[in-house]
């Protein structure tokens, strides 16, 4: 499942360079722009998910490593 996810997003990831290139080759600055946009918010959302999972990830870990010094003493 997270292959066949993978290549979808790559795929569309694809589509959306070439019709940036093209709308530029045409002369439709506003719609490749707006496609740069949505790109950047796109790269954007996945670096704060991202991050978020970090965090998630060290809270969890300095909770744990607190609760077993506590049983350990």
């Amino acid at each position: 499942m997270k292959k066949i996810l993978f290549r979808i997003a790559m795929t569309l990831l694809l589509f959306i360079f070439i019709a940036i290139v093209l709308c530029f080759y045409l002369n439709q600055f506003t719609y490749a722009y707006g496609l740069i946009m949505v790109l950047f918010i796109v790269f954007a959302g996945m670096g704060q998910l991202s991050k978020l999972k970090n965090e998630e990830y060290m809270y969890h870990k300095l909770n744990r490593s607190d609760e077993y010094e506590d049983y350990t003493r």
